[in-house]
């Protein structure tokens, strides 16, 4: 198989986000770039010079409207969705691929025969109550690891060696008690993060993160939406992305030092043969 070049990597990517971006303009559904994305787009205008991946949010709503859109669409190919709903997922989010393409990690929870990807997060509501929400986050976080678990040796994922032996054996109970329950214990999550979704709280986040709280914020930073640049693309953002970012990374504008910046360089792009 041809490995990609990083620029191949991210014109398929860019082709992904345009494709939903569009879906999303012709369906009023509201999204926003997340994370480093997000963070890119406003420091970068782009991508982070060493980031490769794309992250959107969408609240819960949204979220399942464009799912929904793309899983009833006639032809999306090449892209392909990852959701418990259309075939075996190991996260809580969808992740949105391109099918000709696939991914090669040692150390990655990335799953056999996935292809290069955008994710896609639901941003759900949380509780007021402060311990209630702690309680909340962390009983989801559980599940959320023994959704990976199902999986080996997929499992131990994380960025090099010495991590990944270290959960080999630290998580190995959990894959006994995962293993082949893997829409079962999907559909149970999907279902727990919703739990405050009809009710009035004022907080919302992707409830099972690996920031915990970090990524818990107030609703009103979800309410407006505005244009942003990102590359050659027009797409959308939260109009406060100044309250999400500095939450997440602090003063966002200060490029970090050197030896942080890294990206998933454990991650091998190729394309599928027969392409």
């Amino acid at each position: 198989m041809k490995q990609l070049t990083e620029i191949e990597v991210r014109k398929i990517q860019m082709g992904m986000v345009s494709f939903i971006d569009d879906i999303c303009r012709k369906n009023n559904i509201e999204y926003s770039l997340g994370g480093g994305s997000l963070l890119g787009s406003i420091r970068h205008k782009g991508f982070i010079p060493w980031d490769d991946d794309i992250d959107i949010m969408l609240k819960r709503s949204e979220y399942e409207k464009l799912l929904q859109v793309i899983k009833t669409s006639e032809n999306i190919a090449p892209f392909q969705l990852l959701h418990y709903t259309t075939e075996k997922t190991l996260v809580p989010f969808v992740k949105l691929y391109n099918n000709k393409t696939i991914v090669k990690s040692l150390f990655s929870n990335t799953q056999p025969d996935l292809g290069v990807f955008v994710d896609i997060f639901p941003m759900d509501a949380l509780p007021k109550d402060e311990n209630e929400r702690k309680n909340f986050q962390l009983a989801c976080r559980e599940a959320a690891i023994l959704l990976e678990s199902d999986s080996f040796p997929y499992y131990a994922w994380g960025p090099n060696l010495a991590v990944f032996l270290a959960k080999l054996v630290l998580r190995f109970p959990q894959f006994l008690r995962a293993k082949g329950k893997w829409q079962e214990i999907a559909i149970a999550l999907d279902a727990e993060m919703q739990k405050y979704e009809n009710l009035d709280e004022k907080y919302i986040g992707f409830v099972p993160s690996y920031y915990g709280l970090k990524e818990c914020f107030e609703n009103a930073v979800f309410l407006e939406y505005e244009d942003v640049q990102f590359e050659d693309l027009t797409l959308r953002k939260i109009k406060n992305h100044g309250a999400y970012l500095s939450q997440l990374y602090g003063d966002y504008m200060q490029l970090p030092p050197e030896n942080k910046r890294v990206n998933h360089d454990h991650y091998k792009w190729y394309w599928k043969e027969g392409k």
